[in-house]
């Protein structure tokens, strides 16, 4: 699992929010297609979802299978219910209340999906619930509400598996749709930031690591690594040894002093230099 198992009272939540829509404001449902290829395929005609992809440029069914989609939510819906079965422990369900038509939002939020940073495009990838809370925050306000539109709350599914929300300001009109979405340099260095403890763990798994204990704990005990990292500015290969050598002490059930822990780690360091650098002699 990416993120812990979602918590028992996750879908009475989603029906309590149904249950208390403000006049015309309706409750959709934003998943992230790309960790279960062609879920939205399994919804029946009368729900049938909007795929952001589709209003992007080059789209075929390849592209459609891995589509964030919009589906409003309806309780008896047993397909959709079904389709909700198969996010569990995935960062991928957020419940948007919004005014907005599902073809306004699915145009709203599509102008999102590919963003411009210095010259070069890349796939803005708010619809992974990890990544929202950090891409939100980074966004300025106008942004904020171009890519919020007319929504009156925006909750998600967080890394505890508990539904978490979005600030979301809906005190002022809502922007119009974004053309050409845009990201400054430094914008962009903090969601490079927010992501590399995810990418470690990636790369760790690949050589061979394993994590025992919930997601959650995983991705806290790695971000605190990461910064210990930086701090004492360890090159990219280094920083991996670390982060390896702290999960390997982190385990679950384990306190660990992560302080005591690098200055352990900087000994060794020290050591397998003083080792290499006479092996050169």
């Amino acid at each position: 699992m990416l993120i812990d198992p979602y918590q028992t009272n996750w879908h009475a939540e989603l029906l309590a929010q149904s249950r208390q829509l403000p006049d015309g404001a309706q409750l959709v449902l934003l998943i992230d297609g790309a960790f279960v290829p062609g879920l939205f395929r399994h919804l029946s005609k009368t729900s049938e979802p909007a795929l952001l992809f589709e209003r992007l440029p080059g789209c075929n069914d390849k592209v459609k299978d891995v589509s964030p989609f919009l589906v409003p939510f309806a309780s008896g819906n047993q397909a959709l219910h079904r389709v909700l079965e198969r996010c569990e422990g995935l960062p991928m369900l957020s419940a948007i209340v919004t005014s907005d038509s599902i073809d306004v939002l699915a145009e709203r939020l599509a102008a999102w999906c590919t963003v411009a940073t210095g010259g070069d495009y890349f796939n803005f990838r708010f619809p992974d619930t990890r990544r929202l809370p950090a891409i939100f925050a980074v966004l300025m306000p106008q942004q904020q509400r171009e890519l919020a539109g007319n929504a009156l709350s925006w909750h998600y599914i967080a890394r505890n598996g508990a539904w978490a929300a979005l600030p979301i300001d809906y005190s002022g009109p809502a922007a119009g749709t974004t053309v050409n979405a845009r990201l400054s340099e430094a914008q962009f260095a903090r969601l490079i930031e927010d992501s590399e403890a995810d990418e470690l763990w990636v790369r760790l798994q690949y050589g061979g690591d394993t994590w025992d204990g919930l997601p959650s704990e995983r991705h806290d005990l790695l971000k605190e690594a990461v910064q210990v990292a930086r701090q004492h500015n360890l090159d990219d290969t280094a920083t991996l040894i670390w982060c390896a050598k702290l999960m390997a002490m982190g385990a679950p059930g384990n306190q660990v002093n992560v302080e005591h822990v690098f200055l352990n780690f900087q000994k060794e360091l020290k050591g397998r230099f003083n080792d290499d650098l006479q092996n050169t002699v």
